[in-house]
C-alpha cells in the first residue's frame, strides 16, 4: 500500500468503526425482538433457526480462524493483512453476535421459558451455559476488543512507517527490537498484544462453547 492509500484506509476504517459498532447494536436489538415474533412460527422453524444460527457462527469461526486467516497471514504483507482484517473482523464479530442472540432466544422459546425462569435455567444446564458464553464473548469482541485492537494496530503501523521499518509477509511487529523505538512505542505494542490476545481468547471461548452446544444438540437428535 502507498502512504496515500494507507492513510485513506486508516481514515475509512476509523469512520466505519462506529458504523460497525452501530451495526452490532442494531443486530442485537433485532435479535432481542425475536422472542416477540417466535410464537407466530412453528417449533420446527424455531429449531431450524436455533441450530442454523449456531452452525453458521461455528462454521464461520472455523473458516476464518483455520483457513482464511492463516492463508492471508502467510500471503499478504503484515500491514496489508492488518488493514484487510480491520474491515473483515467487525463484520465477523457482528455476525457471530447476532447468531448467538438468535440461538439463545430460540432456545428459551423452545423450552417455554419466560424472563424469570430463564435466568435460573441458563446457569444450571450445559446448553444454557454454552449459549451464554457464546453471547458474552462475542459481544465483548464486537463492542470493545476488536475496535480497541484495530486502533492500537494502526497506531503501530503509523510509527513503523515513521521509523522506516520494512513491511514483510507474516511475522510480528519489529517495534520490540527496534533501537529507535520509544518507550511509548513499546507500551503501545504491549497494549496491542494484550488486546489481541484477549480478543483471540474470546473467539476461542465462542468456538468452544458453540461446539459444546452443537454436540449436546446432536447427542439428543435421532436420525
Amino acid at each position: 500500500l502507498s502512504l496515500h492509500s494507507y492513510t485513506k484506509a486508516v481514515v475509512s476504517t476509523q469512520s466505519t468503526g462506529k458504523m460497525e459498532a452501530g451495526s452490532t447494536i442494531v443486530a442485537c436489538v433485532g435479535a432481542g425482538i425475536l422472542p416477540t415474533i417466535l410464537p407466530y412460527f412453528s417449533d420446527d422453524v424455531a429449531k431450524f433457526l436455533n441450530v442454523g444460527s449456531m452452525s453458521l457462527s461455528f462454521g464461520t469461526q472455523i473458516w476464518v480462524g483455520s483457513v482464511a486467516g492463516l492463508t492471508m497471514f502467510r500471503t499478504l504483507k503484515r500491514r496489508t493483512f492488518g488493514t484487510l482484517q480491520s474491515k473483515l473482523f467487525p463484520k465477523y464479530a457482528t455476525l457471530n453476535t447476532a447468531c448467538s442472540f438468535i440461538a439463545l432466544a430460540t432456545f428459551l422459546h423452545l423450552r417455554k421459558l419466560g424472563p424469570t425462569e430463564s435466568f435460573s435455567l441458563l446457569g444450571k444446564t450445559m446448553e444454557g451455559s454454552a449459549l451464554v458464553s457464546c453471547l458474552f464473548s462475542n459481544v465483548l469482541n464486537s463492542l470493545y476488543f476488536i475496535p480497541a485492537t484495530t486502533k492500537l494496530m494502526f497506531t503501530l503501523h503509523k510509527r513503523e512507517r515513521e521509523l522506516g521499518l520494512e513491511d514483510q509477509i507474516g511475522g510480528v511487529s519489529p517495534m520490540k527490537t527496534e533501537p529507535n523505538a520509544t518507550e511509548s512505542d513499546r507500551k503501545t505494542l504491549l497494549k496491542f498484544n494484550i488486546h489481541h490476545g484477549v480478543s483471540m481468547l474470546m473467539s476461542l471461548v465462542s468456538v468452544g462453547a458453540g461446539a459444546a452446544y452443537l454436540y449436546f444438540i446432536a447427542k439428543n437428535t435421532k436420525i
